[in-house]
């Protein structure tokens, strides 16, 4: 049974549980999220993890290259596993940025995700992927990213899909991504100069 930290909507530590158990009392937990980006002449891509068929929750919809639950015994640190679990990228704690703290919340799951973001080396061809929770990787240029969550734009183009438009995305609420953009924004900005 995983077992994973709760916390008081200030981000106060309150107990260790379940996470099951978290998850159906909706209480606020840690969560690793790891954004995997590059660089092609001049312009930042941003990749996306398509969820596996089979996954319980948002099966078949885009959402965050790397991502999940901080474990009880476990730092921020230690969540760079997903990145490899999922993914199959060697990566260290040390090679990413850490771009933002955000809550977030999806229904009654309720997480303080800790984001962060890996210049990617890798085209997509070089991931090995975990079948039980990823069904492909996808990227899409970064400005169709940020314009399809803060500008209205309807669909974006995709490397392997034929387009994308926000039903095909995890729904996260209380403005997520567009406070995400904001974070990796500022990121990719300093990244460059």
């Amino acid at each position: 049974m995983e077992y994973i930290r709760t916390f008081t909507e200030a981000y106060e530590y309150v107990e260790t549980m379940p996470r099951e158990q978290a998850h159906r009392e909706g209480r606020w937990h840690e969560v690793f999220h790891c954004w995997l980006m590059s660089r092609y002449r001049g312009d930042w891509y941003i990749y996306l993890q398509l969820r596996s068929p089979g996954k319980k929750d948002y099966p078949g919809l885009y959402d965050i290259t790397a991502a999940g639950h901080i474990e009880a015994e476990e730092s921020v640190d230690d969540g760079v596993r997903e990145v490899q679990e999922e993914l199959g990228v060697d990566v260290s704690y040390e090679d990413m940025k850490k771009v933002a703290l955000l809550d977030t919340w999806i229904g009654r799951d309720r997480e303080f995700a800790h984001e962060h973001m890996y210049e990617c080396p890798h085209s997509l061809t070089q991931f090995r992927l975990q079948e039980e929770e990823v069904e492909d990787v996808d990227r899409v240029l970064w400005q169709d990213f940020k314009a399809l969550w803060t500008n209205g734009v309807d669909r974006i183009p995709a490397a392997k899909a034929e387009s994308l438009s926000r039903p095909d995305f995890v729904p996260h609420e209380n403005n997520y991504y567009r406070r995400l953009i904001e974070a990796l924004e500022q990121c990719c900005e300093e990244s460059t100069t």
